[in-house]
């Protein structure tokens, strides 16, 4: 039996071709572009990283509601994105079902991060993307770099000693690796971590990343002709079988199908942008019927390297959190060792806020409960959260999210600051 969520998503697909696929003007905006598009102030800011990348920064100073603070300032919320994604991952739905506008709104200064090689952090301060050299790093950079430039900023411009960290699937991977790996105290810049779809482990993870792991053997070294010597650019024929083997048997978009983002990440959810009420408006109303899936699309994969997703792939085979893997050799000229070693997440500090779904195809729920809950001090772990019916993208465009994840968060940071943490 098809579940609402395929329903919906075949319906999509015959409204999309009879409207027009590119109906919508968020398709084709920046984020800033987006954000204003309803009304609220978008600020740009660039950071340069210590190995000299130049990141951007989306943010939204307050929301259009006037709310106070006992201090006078408004409490910095910081969310970044995950894997293949960008800053306008928080705010693509709806301002009432966007996080970056709920929080806004609720009266937090909003800050949206960016990592390294994606749309809007795509500048080196000697380097041209055209270089391969501009491409060498992998997830273990951005936490060491991107994410402590990238703060740093926001507390430097709001004024702030601290901020709350809000992190989706790679974003909650780099922050808790960072956070095991701190050892001056950097890790009391963040009041509180809320890890959505939080990764640790991925060994047990679904989609287009296993594929690529059991597809090529151990000894395979052609990772940069078949994905791109750079950028993350795979051949056509692999993400052809990728997409036969991800898809078969799924009732989606056929758009859905040939994005990477979505072919990493899980393409079938239950809770899209695909509301029924606005199907009854435009039935009853003869207004336009719209789908956000085309806006989506439109914005992923926002880039990343070749070698961030080979780590990926040796994380599925590893079945831990390692460090890149530049072979032997490579390993004790980076290292000084000829094993990878990985990462210690006993060692994070700050207090975790879990939120992850049976659903999930990238943060696997035995990965979470094998890995994660295991690996992290229970002391730290505040709350953990298991959502019934969340796949990895719902944490952020789910239409039960704000309901389920961002309104208690929000409530959560206000109590923290009220109660004068």
């Amino acid at each position: 039996m098809r579940s609402l969520g395929t329903v919906l998503l075949a319906v999509l697909a015959i409204a999309a071709t009879v409207f027009g696929h590119d109906s919508d003007p968020e398709m084709k905006m920046t984020t800033p572009q987006i954000i204003m598009r309803w009304g609220y102030p978008a600020v740009i800011y660039d950071v340069t990283t210590e190995d000299g990348y130049i990141l951007e920064l989306h943010r939204i100073p307050y929301g259009k509601t006037n709310v106070t603070w006992p201090n006078g300032k408004k409490p910095v919320v910081f969310m970044q994105h995950g894997l293949e994604c960008a800053s306008d991952n928080w705010v693509v739905n709806l301002p009432s079902e966007s996080a970056a506008f709920l929080f806004a709104d609720a009266g937090y200064d909003v800050w949206l991060g960016n990592f390294r090689g994606n749309t809007y952090s795509m500048k080196h301060k000697t380097l041209k993307p055209s270089h391969s050299a501009f491409w060498d790093w992998s997830w273990d950079e951005m936490q060491e770099y991107d994410l402590p430039a990238m703060i740093e900023k926001a507390l430097e411009v709001s004024g702030q000693d601290s901020l709350y960290y809000m992190g989706h699937s790679q974003g909650t991977l780099t922050m808790f690796s960072r956070l095991s790996n701190d050892k001056v105290g950097w890790g009391n810049k963040i009041k509180k971590f809320f890890a959505l779809a939080p990764v640790g482990s991925v060994k047990h993870i679904k989609g287009a990343l296993k594929f690529f792991a059991d597809y090529f053997s151990l000894e395979f070294d052609g990772w940069f002709d078949v994905f791109g010597s750079g950028e993350f650019l795979p051949n056509n024929w692999i993400m052809k079988l990728v997409s036969e083997s991800v898809c078969a048997g799924l009732q989606v978009e056929a758009d859905v199908c040939d994005d990477v983002m979505f072919l990493i990440a899980g393409p079938e959810s239950n809770q899209v942008n695909a509301v029924c009420n606005i199907l009854m408006v435009y039935i009853f109303m003869f207004q336009s019927f719209q789908t956000r899936v085309p806006i989506y699309v439109s914005h992923t994969p926002a880039g990343t390297s070749t070698q961030n997703i080979v780590h990926w792939i040796q994380m599925v085979r590893h079945g831990g959190t390692p460090y890149y893997d530049y072979g032997e050799k490579g390993n004790k000229k980076h290292y000084g060792q000829g094993n990878v070693p990985s990462y210690d997440f006993t060692n994070v500090n700050r207090p975790v806020y879990l939120y992850w779904g049976d659903s999930d195809w990238l943060a696997d729920p035995t990965d979470v409960t094998d890995f994660l809950l295991t690996h992290l001090n229970p002391a730290t772990i505040v709350q953990n959260n298991k959502l019934t019916d969340y796949n990895h993208l719902d944490f952020i465009w789910g239409l039960r999210a704000p309901k389920d994840i961002y309104e208690p968060i929000i409530e959560i940071i206000r109590n923290d600051v009220l109660n004068g943490s």
